[in-house]
């Protein structure tokens, strides 16, 4: 049989899928036999460090796991997927053990928070495009209801194995029985499913229209809820605040309903809001814009990522000709009221100065003591002052590397303009301001040579035509004076200079000043004055 090459990039999936098939090794031959896998990259993958960030394949998952629950004959597909998902966790655990011990110190508060590691997780680049799934909690009778929220509902059973084993390692909550059901309107994406659990002993079932199974684990341990969250009241008559207090508390807060009409606002939203009320009414999309998460404006979406933050933009608002504030974004967080059935978004302005809050229609006594972003703000404006500081500091400390540009610029020209003119060995004595002791040498050659009818030309042209003229005859002399070692002197009019043997000590200095000689007389022939006729170089060569 051809195997069919399928993805098995998936490291902490793969290892715990060995652990599940490897418990029988007459199934697990079996199981390699049947399915057209390449095993051998399986097991390499399954130890490799770097696919732990790749996504899991859900259909490879369930091949296995149907192969699986068919050949064992002892285990459903549901009691071995919920079996895989406890595997899943005890390697998350082992590898992430610090990190996920400090998201809650319970199964509420682990569950309730999750969705911020997610949201973390998500924005790393190491990560897909995949949206992991989301959590929210409530609490009936003594039991938690976790509420997951996935595109992934063949894993349903699989995050109730995820669930208990949760409760199991972290929290030492034992003798608790699960129960998964999975719910969904048609027209919806997302599948809603629920994950019980309880203390109490309840019948195993099996349904396959809501997908419903239960397993209990009979040993003794911790409470499922802490004693403080078993004891709070559900009843909004024993709360001890009132609705103007909580607003003033809260002015930056909207409840709405399931229609996503606005029940109540705070104080500060009440201000910018409520004049445009009469005329717009009460819709919850008319005055607010969903930044993030990117989810859809209804209720569900809302109550699908109650555990994240959200960024609402406030709609720019007007009264006539007037703007009454720019806009704003507000960062906070849905709160589910369960007894009311309605949602409370709780956020504060994103602001950090003062002209910016002003600007978006804020004072600072809109925004409550306990409020942190009142520090951010004056915060904001010490840094606008610091900042200030900085600025003229930067500007006053590049003005400085200019000068010292410039300074060192014409040192350098300097530096230069003395090596042309003297020997280096006393130009860098005249730069570092040394004495130059008078020097005796004994042996040197000179030379001396002038343009024939030199006056004679300058009298019958143009000044510029007699600067190029000697421009390019003495720019070839230069070059020969590099070649042959020897020093220019001086060039006064048509008079060229030169010595060999006087900056440096040559037993070769005639030599050189005759070489020199040849070159300055045979470049002369090949350069015209005005009137076209060759320069002739008169030469008078002295030894010292």
């Amino acid at each position: 049989m051809e195997r069919k090459e399928l993805p098995v990039q998936m490291c902490f999936m793969n290892r715990a899928l060995e652990n599940v098939i490897n418990e029988n090794s007459r199934i697990a031959k079996r199981i390699r036999d049947e399915l057209a896998i390449d095993w051998e990259k399986f097991d390499l993958s399954s130890h490799d460090h770097e696919t732990r960030y790749l996504d899991y394949d859900d259909d490879l998952v369930v091949k296995i796991v149907s192969a699986t629950a068919r050949l064992s004959g002892c285990w459903t597909f549901n009691e071995l997927m919920h079996k895989l998902g406890m595997e899943y966790f005890k390697i998350c655990v082992h590898e992430y053990n610090r990190s996920l011990r400090s998201v809650g110190s319970n199964l509420l508060e682990f569950y309730s928070n999750i969705d911020g590691l997610h949201d973390h997780i998500w924005n790393s680049t190491k990560f897909g495009s995949r949206v992991p799934p989301s959590f929210r909690c409530a609490t009936e009778d003594g039991k938690l209801i976790v509420h997951l929220y996935t595109d992934r509902p063949q894993m349903r059973f699989f995050m109730g194995g995820v669930v208990l084993a949760t409760g199991v390692i972290l929290f030492s909550v034992h003798n608790l029985v699960v129960k998964v059901s999975q719910y969904r309107k048609p027209t919806q994406q997302i599948h809603h499913v629920t994950i019980t659990l309880s203390h109490e002993p309840e019948t195993a079932s099996k349904n396959s229209s809501e997908g419903v199974s239960s397993t209990a684990l009979p040993t003794s341990g911790g409470s499922l809820l802490t004693e403080h969250q078993a004891i709070m009241s559900s009843n909004p008559a024993d709360l001890k605040i009132g609705v103007r207090t909580f607003c003033k508390t809260f002015p930056f807060h909207v409840i709405f309903d399931r229609d996503l009409q606005i029940t109540q606002l705070g104080s500060a939203l009440m201000k910018m809001i409520a004049p445009e009320i009469a005329s717009k009414g009460l819709f919850f999309g008319t005055y607010f814009e969903l930044k993030r998460p990117r989810v859809r404006m209804d209720y569900m979406s809302f109550l699908a990522r109650v555990n994240s933050t959200f960024v609402l933009s406030i709609a720019q608002l007007s009264r006539g000709s007037d703007v009454i504030n720019e806009q704003m974004e507000l960062k906070g967080q849905m709160i589910h009221l369960q007894e009311s059935d309605a949602i409370l978004f709780l956020g504060s302005p994103s602001v950090e100065k003062l002209d910016e809050m002003i600007g978006k229609g804020i004072y600072i006594s809109d925004i409550p003591i306990h409020d942190a972003t009142r520090d951010v703000i004056l915060v904001g404006e010490q840094s606008k002052a610091q900042d200030g500081l900085k600025k003229r500091m930067e500007l006053l400390k590049r003005s400085v590397i200019q000068a010292t540009e410039a300074v060192n610029e014409e040192r350098q020209k300097n530096v230069d303009l003395l090596q042309m003119i003297f020997p280096s060995t006393v130009a860098q004595k005249l730069w570092r301001g040394e004495t130059v002791e008078p020097t005796k040498v004994n042996d040197v050659t000179m030379l001396f040579s002038d343009i024939v009818g030199f006056t004679a030309i300058c009298s019958s042209c143009k000044p510029m035509t007699v600067v190029n003229m000697l421009n390019a005859l003495y720019t070839h002399f230069d070059n020969f004076c590099g070649m042959l070692d020897v020093y220019k002197i001086e060039t006064i009019g048509d008079a060229y200079c030169v010595a060999a043997g006087l900056h440096r000590s040559s037993p070769y200095h005639a030599q050189q000043i005759a070489w020199m000689a040849l070159k300055m007389m045979d470049t002369a022939t090949s350069q015209k004055s005005h009137d076209g006729k060759a320069i002739e170089i008169a030469e008078r060569n002295a030894r010292i």
